[in-house]
C-alpha cells in the first residue's frame, strides 16, 4: 500500500482528490494493527475528506448471524474507533482526513422489529461517544438469482415498508443533523468548492470527492468557479455556506445576514454604505474587528 499511495502521489503531486471508497469492518477489526498501519498510510497520501464506506449492513446480532453477514455490531464499532482514531483530525480541504461511512442494508433474513430499534441505538451510540461518521446509506435488500436472499425475495422488506420510512426519517433527523454539525461545524471553512447548478436563488456546489458534502450559497455565482467558503447552518444531508472570505460590495443582504456575528443593523449600515473602496472604511462601518476576517472588498 505505501509503495501504490506513494507512487500515486509522484505521479499526481497536485492532484485535488485522492481518495478510497469500500472498506470491509470485519477485515479491520479481526486485523486492527495491520488496518491501523494501512490507515495511516492513506492518510498519509491522500488528500482530505476521504471517506472509507464500511458494509455494516445491519446492527442487529440476529440479522448478522441469518445472513452471514462480515461483522457484529460491536466490531464495526471498534472499526468504526479506529478510523476516527486515525483519520479524524482535519486536513487542508476543511474536513476530518478519513471518516468512515456506514451502509445499512434493510428487508434481510431475520429482520424484525428490534432490528430497527438496534440500529437506531447503535446509531445514537456513535454520537454519544463523539465517533464521527461521514454518510449513513440506507438502502432495501434487492436479491439476486442464485444467492440466498433469492429464497426469500423482498417480501420482508414490502412488510416492513413503513417500519424502514420512519426509521429512514428518524436517521435523518436524529443523526444525521447533528452528526453533520459535528463533522463540519459552524465556521468552518471548506476548501476548493466547485459551482455545478442552480435552485432559486442558490448556487449548489461541491468540493471533488467520493462522497461531496453539498454546499447551499444564497447567492448565484458563476458555474463550475472555484471558491471558499464558511459553513454556517446544517442541513441532514447538506450545508449552507457564503464564500470566504465574502465580498460586501457585491453580496446580496440574505448572504451579509449568514455572516457570524454580523446583525441586522450592521448589514443595513454596509448597504448603505457601500461600494467599499478599503477595509479601514469597511472596519468603521462595521464596529466590530472580529467579523472583519470574513468579510473582502472588490469591485
Amino acid at each position: 500500500m505505501e509503495k501504490l499511495f506513494r507512487g500515486v502521489r509522484l505521479a499526481a503531486p497536485e492532484a485535488e482528490t485522492i481518495h478510497i471508497d469500500n472498506v470491509n469492518p470485519g477485515t479491520v477489526y479481526h486485523h486492527r494493527e495491520e488496518a491501523e498501519k494501512a490507515l495511516k498510510i492513506i492518510v498519509k497520501y491522500h488528500t482530505s475528506g476521504d471517506v472509507a464506506a464500511m458494509g455494516v449492513e445491519s446492527a442487529d446480532p440476529e440479522v448478522v448471524r441469518a445472513n452471514n453477514l462480515k461483522v457484529y455490531p460491536e466490531e464495526a464499532y471498534e472499526a468504526i474507533r479506529l478510523v476516527n482514531k486515525v483519520g479524524a483530525a482535519r486536513g487542508k480541504s476543511g474536513l476530518p482526513h478519513l471518516l468512515p461511512g456506514i451502509n445499512f442494508v434493510l428487508g434481510l433474513a431475520g429482520e424484525t422489529r428490534k432490528t430497527f430499534t438496534r440500529n437506531l441505538e447503535f446509531l445514537r451510540r456513535l454520537l454519544r461517544d463523539n465517533l464521527l461518521v461521514r454518510r449513513i446509506n440506507i438502502r432495501q435488500v434487492l436479491p439476486l438469482p442464485g444467492t440466498r436472499m433469492w429464497l426469500y425475495g423482498s417480501a420482508l422488506a414490502e412488510r416492513h415498508k413503513a417500519l424502514i420510512a420512519r426509521f429512514k426519517a428518524r436517521v435523518r433527523r436524529e443523526i444525521d443533523l447533528p452528526m453533520m454539525r459535528k463533522v463540519v461545524p459552524r465556521g468552518t471553512v471548506l476548501r476548493g468548492v466547485y459551482v455545478e447548478d442552480y435552485e432559486g436563488s442558490y448556487s449548489l456546489a461541491r468540493q471533488p470527492a467520493s462522497y461531496p458534502i453539498l454546499v447551499y450559497i444564497p447567492m448565484r455565482l458563476p458555474l463550475y468557479e472555484k471558491l471558499d467558503v464558511l459553513v454556517v447552518d446544517h442541513g441532514p444531508r447538506s450545508v449552507t455556506g457564503i464564500p470566504f472570505p465574502l465580498n460586501v460590495n457585491k453580496a446580496p443582504a440574505s448572504a451579509l445576514a449568514m455572516v457570524p456575528g454580523l446583525g441586522r443593523a450592521a448589514v443595513t449600515r454596509i448597504l448603505a454604505h457601500r461600494p467599499f473602496r478599503s477595509m479601514d472604511r469597511l472596519r468603521e462601518v462595521v464596529g466590530d474587528a472580529d467579523i472583519i476576517k470574513y468579510l473582502a472588498i472588490s469591485d
